[in-house]
């Protein structure tokens, strides 16, 4: 058996025959940029984030950089944010002059600690940016009333997050302002790369739309601010408006997925990921912890099931983040996580024998 990470394939079969119909009227009307299907998606996402703008963009680490510009971060001023992330998290941070203040992780699920959050702060702190790490929710309501108590503004990094929900709150409208992925291999993956802002703020959306195209308003060639390039494809936006109709189906049945992996493994010497309620993680990764990481990824390999390591080397420890003077030992939870942690496959597409073949192999490594 040869169970891959996440089957691309066998999800496209699904929406293929209404994608291939799309593309052949785009090409045929050549309104390749910003048009009907990239309006037609940013209304989908924004209804159903529950957000009063959502603005598509070029891919998810431009979405970052938009939502950072839209509040003014900029050179000298400081953003809290978790070590234990994708590197677009913090890279993004720096990209537009900031620097990127690292606070450690909870063991529990390895989303940002918030009781650590005012302690970092200080006069130069301008934004918090959260991560909603493998799809599920951070600890919303603590981190809010610490962003109302010393009025700085939160960003969701909600790259593998669409869909979760808290208290009826989908996540991109928990902050200020958020940003999500479609990289393809995300729970609403595109045809190429591809991004969006989310904000329920006026003037943040107004300001964001202005920045993806050289900060233009509504008169061409007028550019009111600095801004860049960063437009959505038709036919990338076209995907995702197809595939978008899937997608509370697809998280579904991630959810499914990780509650059957939970009842199998649970009596094993690992760490599950909490499954607390059926809204508040969509399981974009399914990662399990334990100190025999690296051996039982060969084994499982060996049996046939590719898996994955997110993430290996915590941002604090990346070569190009030395000049933040970090070191090893700073945020132990972060690095014990980087040192444990192991994503089995838990796309929507796999079949009761893989999921079970999975399992069976999990559980050959701990019992032999």
């Amino acid at each position: 058996m040869n169970i891959p990470p996440i089957n691309l394939k066998a999800q496209f079969k699904g929406v293929k025959k209404d994608i291939l119909k799309g593309v052949r009227e785009i090409l045929e009307e050549q309104k390749l940029i910003l048009g009907q299907y990239c309006q037609k998606l940013e209304g989908q996402i924004a209804s159903f984030s529950g957000v009063g703008h959502a603005i598509s963009c070029a891919n998810g680490t431009d979405a970052l950089i938009l939502a950072l510009m839209a509040l003014g971060i900029e050179n000298g001023d400081e953003v809290i944010t978790t070590p234990y992330t994708f590197f677009s998290t913090a890279s993004s941070i720096s990209l537009v002059g900031a620097r990127p203040v690292f606070i450690d992780i909870q063991k529990s699920d390895m989303n940002i600690d918030a009781s650590l959050i005012e302690n970092a702060i200080t006069e130069r702190t301008k934004a918090i940016m959260v991560v909603h790490l493998f799809g599920r929710l951070c600890d919303m309501d603590r981190i809010l009333a610490i962003s109302k108590k010393h009025n700085i503004p939160v960003i969701e990094d909600m790259a593998q997050a669409l869909g979760a929900k808290r208290g009826g709150i989908a996540a991109g409208c928990f902050g200020d302002i958020a940003a999500t992925s479609f990289y393809p291999t995300k729970n609403l993956g595109g045809i190429g790369e591809g991004g969006m802002v989310l904000t329920k703020r006026d003037d943040l959306g107004e300001k964001t739309r202005k920045l993806r195209v050289h900060g233009m308003g509504d008169k061409q060639y007028i550019h009111e601010m600095i801004g860049f390039n960063s437009r959505l494809d038709e036919i990338k936006a076209l995907a995702l408006s197809v595939k978008f109709e899937k997608l509370s189906q697809w998280n579904k049945k991630r959810l499914e997925n990780a509650g059957y992996y939970n009842m199998h493994l649970r009596d094993l010497p690992i760490t599950l990921p909490p499954i607390d309620d059926e809204t508040s993680h969509i399981f974009h990764h399914y990662v399990i912890r334990t100190q025999e990481r690296d051996a039982l990824q060969a084994h499982m390999k060996e049996k046939g099931v590719m898996t994955g390591i997110y993430y290996p080397l915590p941002l604090h420890m990346q070569p190009c983040f030395s000049y933040l003077g970090c070191k090893e030992g700073d945020f132990p939870v972060a690095e014990e996580a980087a040192r444990t942690s192991l994503a089995l496959p838990v796309f929507p597409e796999l079949k009761k024998m893989e999921k079970d073949h999975i399992i069976k192999t999990v559980r050959s490594f701990f019992e032999k």
